[in-house]
């Protein structure tokens, strides 16, 4: 009969051997793993830092959506300084350039790893009017920063104002809608404004709001008092639709101008005849 203190010493000995085999062997696959992550990181670092990961000019940049913007000019508002590595380019950084210093009102850059560089894609502001300079009024924006409507700008859909050389040239694309007396306080409402004369179907040349109490549109017709701007805005284009054939009935030349005030009862102001001098 074998002795049960002897088999419990050697299989409690074969167990302590096996257990330090099986340390040694998880030591050992920590081991490797912990270098392979090591080698792996150090390799990445080593790509993004090498020239191979590294904007070395503009020609890395894929720009899509720029129409009146040159690429040219999207590269300068992103001031990206040549050469970089990817990984300290910040792509939310960019797009917040891009949408503060340029007539931009949406940007998204991306990185790309292969082949490296950016994509970016912006989208436009595109001008709808020109805002004339208020040369006679000290103005302020909203937000107590200084705004530029003492110098001649652009106006899009939405009334956000640009430097009028913000786009190098528009040519054919020049808004033909003048504004004049455009102020942070009317932007609000330029939307609604701009949307009901591009429904109207009487040419609107310009708009003159120097007058808070009389917004004046220059027309095919000529001159349009409204009175101060409210809510019988399309009201008041809707009853000077009525009027278009005002050309055939007699001379526009005798008109002074059109009061629309009361878009219920509108009333021509017609220009006093000159009395040639006695002889």
């Amino acid at each position: 009969m074998p002795d049960l203190a002897e088999y419990s010493y050697e299989n409690l000995a074969a167990r302590r051997h096996d257990l330090k085999r099986r340390r040694r062997r998880l030591f050992w696959q920590r081991l490797w793993r912990q270098t392979a992550l090591v080698g792996i990181a150090v390799g990445c670092v080593s790509l993004a830092t090498s020239g191979r990961w590294q904007l070395q000019s503009a020609e890395q940049i894929n720009l899509s959506g720029n129409q009146l913007l040159s690429a040219e000019a999207v590269h300068g508002l992103m001031a990206i300084d040549y050469p970089k590595s990817l990984l300290k380019v910040h792509p939310l950084d960019l797009e917040t350039s891009l949408m503060a210093k340029g007539p931009i009102a949406d940007a998204m850059v991306r990185r790309r790893l292969l082949p490296p560089g950016l994509n970016v894609r912006i989208q436009e502001r595109i001008p709808v009017a020109i805002a004339l300079p208020n040369r006679d009024m000290a103005v302020a924006a909203s937000n107590d920063e200084p705004q530029s409507f003492t110098q001649m700008g652009l106006l899009d859909a939405y009334g956000y104002w640009m430097p009028y050389n913000s786009f190098a040239q528009l040519g054919s694309q020049e808004p033909r809608l003048r504004v004049q007396g455009m102020r942070p306080a009317y932007q609000k409402d330029w939307p609604t404004i701009y949307q009901a004369l591009q429904q109207s179907p009487v040419t609107v040349a310009k708009l003159d709001w120097r007058d808070p109490t009389n917004l004046i549109l220059q027309t095919e017709l000529g001159a349009v008092h409204m009175g101060s701007y409210g809510q019988n805005f399309s009201k008041q284009l809707t009853a000077l639709d009525r009027m278009r054939n005002l050309n055939v009935k007699m001379d526009i030349a005798e008109i002074a101008f059109i009061d629309l005030r009361n878009p219920d009862n509108p009333t021509l102001e017609i220009l006093q005849a000159t009395k040639p001098p006695s002889p």
